[in-house]
């Protein structure tokens, strides 16, 4: 009876969340911008209140959005590095320098939706085929839907893109409409409306959710609905910090990560781009436009340009689109 005892003691023991007077590790998460805006509202902070609900009750996450430890979204990777956070979303394509191998994700007609986006860099992480990543835990690993371009111009056809000078999302999308004629500009998304209004920039690469959240809906009124290349999203933490967690606590962390954010993320935004793509075809305000038969061919044209042209810029970029490829199949 008493080895009974001590067994039954021993398997309520396994069920208390932490030992009493333990306290969970507390990890910060950083946000660039508000706590509005779809990636956080809709996967990341989701995220958050599962990790401080779970049971085993092992990780606290505080939350700073509205750039409260950092307005600049380039910097966020660096602000993880520094320990100013321990978790931070992150745009590969606006640090090159650190990421380099994101730029596959640009290349025009490779990924045909966000779903299969999100699939795709979560295998070519696990296959460590991406640079960059040896410092970071990988929380989630998104995909943006495909780029258009929205303007306050009239853009009527693809020969209406010529001399415009449009904000880019990155390097290679760039490359795709400067051989349309466009004069790229790089910026983050939250300077794009204060640059319209300088006339820095007369239209911007992006996508219906991003238009909306940074108000870019305000300055802007021709939608041109070219199918550019795609953008890559993470949120990443600290690896050094990950690895010197308890065992409880990266437990926590690895159960709703990458999986359950990742699909959180594709159930919330993926039918949100065409949803808001209808609503500016139903503004009397806006113009939608979408590529004749003739636009899409002088589209392929610079499209397949820039896509040799990348692969052949080095053998790395050559083996990871066809490993890309591969695994799109």
């Amino acid at each position: 009876m008493s080895r009974l005892f001590t067994i039954a003691l021993f398997l309520l023991a396994s069920f208390v969340p932490l030992q009493a007077g333990a306290e969970p590790v507390t990890l910060k998460l950083s946000f660039f911008t508000s706590d509005t805006e779809v990636n956080y509202a809709k996967a990341i902070k989701l995220w958050a209140d599962a990790v401080n609900a779970d049971p085993s009750g092992a990780v606290k996450i505080e939350t700073y959005p509205n750039g409260a430890l950092g307005k600049s979204l380039p910097a966020q990777p660096q602000l993880v590095l520094d320990g100013v956070a321990d978790i931070a979303f992150v745009n590969p394509a606006l640090v090159p320098g650190r990421f380099p191998d994101d730029q596959v994700f640009e290349v025009p007609g490779l990924i045909r939706n966000m779903k299969e986006g999100v699939a795709l860099y979560h295998e070519l992480l696990k296959a460590n085929a991406m640079h960059g990543y040896a410092d970071y835990y990988v929380i989630g690993s998104f995909m943006n839907a495909n780029a258009h371009v929205f303007s306050r111009r009239p853009i009527k056809s693809v020969k209406d893109l010529k001399g415009l000078k449009v904000r880019i999302s990155g390097a290679v999308i760039g490359q795709t409409v400067k051989e349309l004629g466009v004069v790229p500009v790089a910026m983050p998304p939250n300077e794009v409306v204060e640059a319209m209004g300088r006339g820095t920039v007369d239209a911007t690469t992006t996508v219906p959710a991003a238009v909306v959240d940074f108000g870019i809906d305000r300055v802007t009124s021709h939608d041109y609905l070219i199918q550019l290349g795609t953008n890559s999203f993470a949120v990443l933490m600290n690896r050094k910090k990950f690895e010197s967690m308890p065992k409880a606590a990266q437990d926590v962390i690895a159960k709703y990560s990458p999986g359950w954010i990742n699909d959180t993320y594709v159930k919330n935004l993926s039918a949100l781009n065409d949803e808001l793509i209808e609503k500016f075809r139903a503004d009397k305000k806006r113009t939608v436009v979408t590529p004749s038969a003739d636009d899409l061919k002088a589209i392929k044209i610079a499209s397949d340009k820039v896509t040799a042209d990348w692969a052949a810029r080095n053998p790395h970029n050559a083996q990871l689109l066809a490993k890309a490829r591969e695994l799109l199949v």
